[in-house]
């Protein structure tokens, strides 16, 4: 029962197999367990994590379709404002364009055919009718030139007054004066006085209120004067050097001496 060994010892021997065994199982069972519920864990995780993820997804595209549509929406309102935009250009293009077409035609009707005679851009119509324009305003100048000398033609014949051989006064007032510009630039003036005047009561217009007036108002110069009685009225008559017939206002000295005798 007890074996020997070399050197007649006696060994003894347990035997460990059942032990072994059993521990063995216990280790076995210990880890199929924890390999049950690791893996149960890792199952239920995996399971929690996916329906989440489905969860999220389904809300992240439900968003996006969202906002898909949104920007459709957006994207279709912001055609229509720019076909609105672009309809309202379009009019107002139009109509601008016809109411120059009617204004072009306008200022046609109005230009002389000599100016537009040959030409159909707009372009020489607009150059035409600035030159029209310069030719109508020098035109309006001379008319009035010509119209203010007439008047003053006209002025100038009031208060010219003429008399007879017998130098009987013409104007109500018994005094007048003539006033005639010869060729060689010699201005006559003749004043003729009242009845009264010729007494000698001093009534009327004197000789230095005639010279103060051509000397100092007019800047003439004086060549001659002189003063005689004729038929019983006083007479002045003054003759002056016009160098430049320009210089001196006939209507206006006219308009002076018959202020000063009446």
């Amino acid at each position: 029962m007890f074996p020997l060994q070399r050197g007649n010892e006696l060994v003894i021997q347990f035997s460990n197999t059942s032990h072994q065994h059993k521990i063995s199982q216990d280790l076995i069972l210990e880890d199929y367990a924890s390999l049950d519920v690791n893996d149960s864990d890792k199952i239920l995780f995996t399971k929690s994590q996916s329906s989440n993820k489905l969860f999220y997804d389904g809300a992240a595209a439900a968003d996006e379709d969202n906002n898909n549509n949104n920007n459709n929406n957006n994207d279709s309102n912001n055609d229509d404002d720019n076909k609105k935009k672009k309809m309202v250009h379009r009019e107002i293009e139009r109509q601008r364009r016809k109411e120059m077409a009617t204004l072009y035609s306008s200022l046609r009707s109005l230009l002389p055919l000599q100016f537009i005679k040959g030409k159909r851009s707009i372009s020489d119509h607009m150059n035409e009718a600035v030159n029209y324009i310069k030719y109508m305003q020098n035109n309006i100048k001379e008319l009035g030139a010509k119209r203010d000398e007439l008047k003053k033609k006209k002025k100038l014949s009031n208060y010219y007054h003429h008399h007879d051989n017998n130098d009987k006064p013409t104007s109500s007032t018994n005094r007048y004066f003539t006033l005639h510009e010869s060729d060689n630039g010699v201005l006559g003036i003749e004043i003729t006085g009242g009845a009264a005047a010729a007494a000698g009561e001093e009534e009327g217009v004197t000789l230095s209120e005639i010279l103060g007036l051509l000397v100092e108002e007019e800047g003439l110069e004086v060549l001659s004067y002189l003063s005689s009685k004729v038929n019983g009225r006083l007479v002045h008559s003054v003759q002056c050097e016009v160098v430049n017939s320009n210089s001196v206002d006939l209507f206006e000295l006219r308009r002076k001496l018959a202020s000063l005798i009446q």
